[in-house]
C-alpha cells in the first residue's frame, strides 16, 4: 500500500483518539457509551499499530479506512486475542458488526473535521450500507412460565430472597422492555410501589418515568421483605448483600433459563423484545412504544412493527389457507 507523505503540521492519530474519547466522556455521554466508542477505536489503532501504519492522522487515508473494515469483516482470531473471551473473534464477523466500526469510525473522522483537524474525512467515500433486520423472537408464554416456575420453586424451599428477587426482576423485564442497564442500576428511591411508577436513567443521562402493574407491584413487594437491610440503596441485591450488576442480571437469566429446561435462544434483552410485541399488539400506537423504550427516535420501533405485522399475516393464514379450503370441499 502506498503510504501519503507525512505533513509537517503532524498530528498523533493515538493522541487525537485520546481526545475524541475524553469530549464523549465530559459531553455527558453515558459509560456505556463512552466505552463503546473507547474499545472500537482501541482495536483500530492495535490494527494501525500492527500493519505499521504511521501515527499522524494526515497520513491515514481512505483506503487505509477500508483495508481496516475489510480486516473486521474477514478476519478470523481477530485483535490478536487469546485465551478466554477470544472465541467470539474467532468465527467471522457480521455485518452488523462491521457497521459498527464503521459508524465509529465516521463519527470520528467528523469530529476531527469539525474540531479543524483536518478539512475532509477518508471515510467520506466509504459506505457500508445497514445491516438487515432479523425477525425479532420474543419469549413464549410457556418460556416464561418455566422461569417462573423455577422462581416459585426456590422460594418453596427456603431459598425466600433467591426465589422472591429472580421472580420480581424476570417479571419487571416482562412489564417494562428495561434495557439489563437501565433495570440494574435502579434505586430503592426510584421505585413507588403505591403507583407502579419507577424513575430510569436511560442511555445518554436520560430519565424517564415507566410503569408496572399489579402483578409486579406484588412480586415487588414481596421481594422487599426479604431483601437485606444494609445501608445499600440499589434495588436488586445479592445473597450476600452486594449490588446485582447488569452482567449478574444476565447470569440470573441463564441460570434460570437452564434449570427450567428453556431452549429459546436469547438473555434478559429478549424480554425487551417480548415486552414490546405485546405492547403493540394491545396498544398499536408506536410513540407509547417509543417512549416507554427510551428510545430517540421511530427507526426500532418499526422493526417491532414490521414483525407484528408479519405475526398477524401468519396468523390470519391459518383461518385463511387456501388449500386447507380447497381440501374442505
Amino acid at each position: 500500500m502506498v503510504e501519503a507523505t507525512k505533513s509537517p503540521q503532524s498530528t498523533s492519530l493515538r493522541s487525537l483518539v485520546s481526545r475524541f474519547v475524553l469530549t464523549k466522556r465530559t459531553d455527558g455521554k453515558s459509560p456505556r457509551t463512552v466505552q463503546y466508542y473507547d474499545g472500537n477505536l482501541s482495536r483500530f489503532l492495535w490494527y494501525a499499530e500492527k500493519e505499521g501504519w504511521p501515527d499522524d492522522i494526515y497520513a491515514i487515508t481512505e483506503w487505509h479506512i477500508r483495508e481496516f473494515l475489510g480486516y473486521v469483516a474477514s478476519g478470523t482470531s481477530r485483535w490478536g486475542l487469546q485465551g478466554n473471551g477470544s472465541e467470539r473473534c474467532q468465527p467471522k464477523a457480521s455485518h452488523s458488526t462491521v457497521h459498527h466500526y464503521f459508524s465509529v469510525l465516521k463519527v470520528f473522522w467528523g469530529w476531527c473535521v469539525e474540531r479543524g483537524f483536518l478539512t475532509s474525512s477518508p471515510v467520506a467515500k466509504i459506505k457500508v450500507s445497514n445491516a438487515k433486520p432479523r425477525v425479532i423472537q420474543p419469549y413464549s408464554s410457556e418460556d416464561i412460565a418455566k422461569m417462573l416456575a423455577v422462581c416459585n420453586l426456590d422460594y418453596q424451599h427456603n431459598a425466600k430472597l433467591l426465589g422472591s428477587r429472580n421472580n420480581a426482576l424476570i417479571l419487571m423485564l416482562l412489564d417494562t422492555g428495561l434495557r439489563v442497564s437501565e433495570v440494574a442500576n435502579i434505586r430503592l428511591a426510584d421505585v413507588d410501589t403505591s403507583s407502579g411508577w419507577i424513575k430510569v436513567m436511560g442511555k445518554g443521562s436520560k430519565e424517564r418515568v415507566v410503569k408496572i402493574g399489579q402483578v409486579v407491584q406484588k412480586a415487588l413487594s414481596r421481594y422487599l421483605i426479604h431483601r437485606p437491610v444494609n445501608g445499600r440503596d440499589e434495588l436488586w441485591l445479592t445473597e450476600i448483600g452486594q449490588p446485582l450488576k447488569p452482567r449478574g442480571v444476565q447470569m440470573v437469566i441463564e441460570h434460570t433459563k437452564q434449570r427450567g429446561g428453556v431452549q429459546t435462544k436469547g438473555n434478559a434483552h429478549r424480554f425487551r423484545h417480548t415486552f414490546a410485541l405485546n405492547f403493540l399488539r394491545a396498544d398499536r400506537n408506536p410513540f407509547n412504544l417509543q417512549y416507554l423504550l427510551g428510545h430517540s427516535d421511530l427507526r426500532m420501533v418499526r422493526h417491532y412493527t414490521a414483525t407484528l405485522g408479519m405475526q398477524d399475516a401468519l396468523e390470519a393464514h391459518v383461518k385463511a389457507s387456501p388449500a386447507d379450503m380447497f381440501g374442505r370441499r
